[in-house]
């Protein structure tokens, strides 16, 4: 299998376990900013600091280490907020359970996830209130059974009070968070030392995360402080953040990448500056003037076109057009040009963006291009939540495009390929201290995913080049496998049709003809206005301008596919596509809800080829 080993670029700290971490960088970094956030959009920032943020955890952690929750697992819900780091590492401080649950979850899926974690207490934000009281209510009522015997608030001000959904119950089982820290805080200066006293075993599961999915499907995968910790170390290893620096943080809390590049930011003595929401993106980045970001590609795909409008508005199409090829020319011969001639562009963004890191899916080379001429360093990870995740990242000292990267330090991958060829395909495989204890009350599952040796087996496909990087080729479970045996990979096929302008994402799929054989279908998220610009209106196209268009674009696409992977039938649409909230396509619910739909109004996508996927089933409630 010929597996690859990471080695080091930069020296690191290593942490025994979460609390230790916590600890140490508080204490290390107390009169810096730990936090800059708003309690909503129009109102003032409102800062911590490294000292304050880990009295609250102390506190907070004191609180359920006297109580009889100690040791128990409880669970968090809710938007970004201090208070979401504050519970949580509070929760695996204290040696208890943490049950991260996603904040887009509908009420009955929390509920079931509540129950299979058997969680008891949960924190939760103050948008969740109505959906907290309910569960209580039903509690209380025997409607549903679970362990539940405290909800606790964020951030009690946040309730408006008008009406009895968003005001405060007069029931014992509410409390708030910051009433929990205070009572804590009293037993700490009374002399209460478990915090620091009780135990912490690092390689026992501490976290269960439930993976994306139907609640029933969802698996949940056991962490432990060393797997978390260990990966914080690998990136601490691999990349460049400084004591001071602002990261801006998008992504839910709840997802690893976020959760643990959060520690690896924090243990540097950066600043994590929480984003009001996607609506405010460039505004944040414009006043809070972040160094570093996290985050996934359909966010700086999304600051680009920003950009992109920008520039064409100004007029100066032509002159960037030029700067960017002679910038990278003169940056080959050891001048670097790129933050001053691009100084405009940049403070779009805050003017101090220095590096970007992308993972979750692949961007196209047009950005990572774009966003480097312009003077940021964009590197691609690549992880899953069983890897608690990062498992590799592109670097200064070794940026393949096309990659993510070869493995951190730490980190051993290998390919598990038919062939032994440099670039042999085959499913990835990965071996280190960061690699889940297993899955959740699933031992058949945990046999499957990591075999006897110790492999975990991602279920991605693809290849190491001669540089030791990782390319992807695609999923396992998303293959296409034609009915001549020939396979195609939905995420290549993808990544041809989003070259076409206009089209903002693709997605792709297997789908069953009446012979019985497998066509290649697609749909594409379309933006109107970029394909009106193509053509040179000077308003919106119409559908059948769209369509002609598409059709050339596509006809265009797949000339640059071999022949049993070009799509036969494809529909355009303007709606969202089912997503996860990291943004990621679900991929079976997605091609469920497209062919359920073509189902019911008995069309084929041979019927519906070119056509309006929305239109059709507006005209079709």
């Amino acid at each position: 299998m010929n597996p690859v080993q990471g080695t080091p670029v930069f020296t690191a700290e290593k942490f025994t376990d979460l609390r230790e971490l916590i600890v140490r960088t508080c204490s290390k970094y107390s009169e810096l900013d730990a936090f800059i956030f708003r309690r909503s959009p129009k109102l003032s920032e409102v800062h911590r600091s490294f000292y304050e943020y880990g009295r609250d955890i102390k506190g907070l952690a004191t609180y359920i280490l006297n109580s009889k929750f100690a040791g128990g697992r409880i669970a968090v819900v809710g938007e970004n907020a201090y208070e979401w780091f504050v519970s949580y590492n509070a929760i695996l401080s204290s040696a208890a359970v943490g049950v991260p649950l996603d904040r887009a979850l509908p009420e009955e899926e929390l509920i079931q996830l509540l129950q299979r974690s058997r969680s008891r207490v949960i924190f939760y934000h103050h948008k969740h209130h109505k959906m907290m009281l309910s569960i209580a209510e039903k509690i209380k009522k025997g409607e549903i059974d679970l362990p539940l015997e405290m909800f606790v608030i964020f951030y009690k001000d946040g309730l408006s009070g008008k009406t009895k959904d968003d005001s405060w119950p007069d029931d014992e089982r509410f409390a708030d968070i910051y009433d929990l820290i205070k009572e804590g805080n009293f037993m700490v200066e009374a002399g209460d030392t478990k915090f620091e006293d009780t135990p912490i075993d690092p390689n026992e599961a501490k976290i269960i995360l439930f993976t994306s999915g139907t609640t029933s499907m969802s698996k949940g995968v056991l962490l432990s402080h060393n797997n978390i910790v260990s990966n914080v170390y690998s990136i601490a290893q691999t990349l460049d953040v400084r004591r001071g620096d602002r990261a801006f943080s998008i992504l839910p809390l709840h997802h690893t990448f976020e959760n643990t590049c959060d520690y690896f930011i924090s243990s540097c003595g950066a600043c994590i500056c929480m984003c009001d929401g996607l609506r405010y993106i460039v505004k944040n980045m414009e006043e809070w003037k972040p160094n570093v970001c996290i985050s996934v590609p359909l966010l700086f795909e999304n600051i680009y076109s920003k950009i992109e409008e920008g520039i064409k508005a100004s007029g100066k199409e032509k002159i960037i057009a030029v700067a960017r090829p002679v910038t990278r020319f003169l940056r080959k011969c050891g001048l670097d040009i790129r933050r001053n001639v691009f100084k405009d562009i940049l403070d779009k963004l805050g003017g101090n963006f220095r590096m970007v890191v992308i993972g979750g899916a692949g961007i196209d080379k047009k950005y990572i291009d774009a966003f480097t001429d312009f003077g940021l360093q964009f590197f691609m990870g690549y992880g899953l939540t069983e890897t608690s995740p990062v498992i590799s990242v592109t670097t200064e000292v070794c940026d393949v495009h096309g990659s993510v990267g070869r493995p951190m330090n730490g980190i051993t991958v290998a390919i598990d390929a038919e062939g032994t060829g440099p670039k042999a395909v085959g499913e990835i495989l990965t071996k280190s201290d960061c690699i889940m204890l297993g899955y959740y009350e699933n031992e058949e599952a945990t046999k499957e995913a990591i075999d006897e040796d110790g492999w975990f087996h991602t279920g991605d496909m693809g290849y190491i080049d001669k540089t030791g990087s990782i390319h992807i080729t695609g999923r396992v479970k998303s293959m296409i496998v034609m009915t001549n045996g020939k396979k195609a990979f939905p995420e290549e096929i993808e990544a041809v049709i989003t070259e076409i302008k206009g089209v903002s994402e693709a997605f792709v799929w297997g789908n069953k003809n009446d012979r019985e054989a497998i066509d290649v279908c697609a749909k594409l998220l379309i933006n109107r206005k970029v394909i009106g610009a193509e053509l040179g209106l000077t308003t919106e196209p119409d559908d059948g301008q769209v369509e002609a268009y598409l059709n050339d674009k596509m006809h265009e696409a797949n000339h640059k596919l071999p022949q049993y992977k070009i799509v036969r039938n494809y529909v355009f649409s303007e709606e969202d596509m089912i997503k996860t909230t990291t943004l990621k396509i679900k991929r079976p619910k997605e091609q469920e809800h497209i062919e359920s739909r073509l189902a019911e109004l008995g069309h084929t996508m041979y019927d519906m080829n070119g056509k309006n996927f929305d239109k059709m089933i507006k005209a079709n409630p």
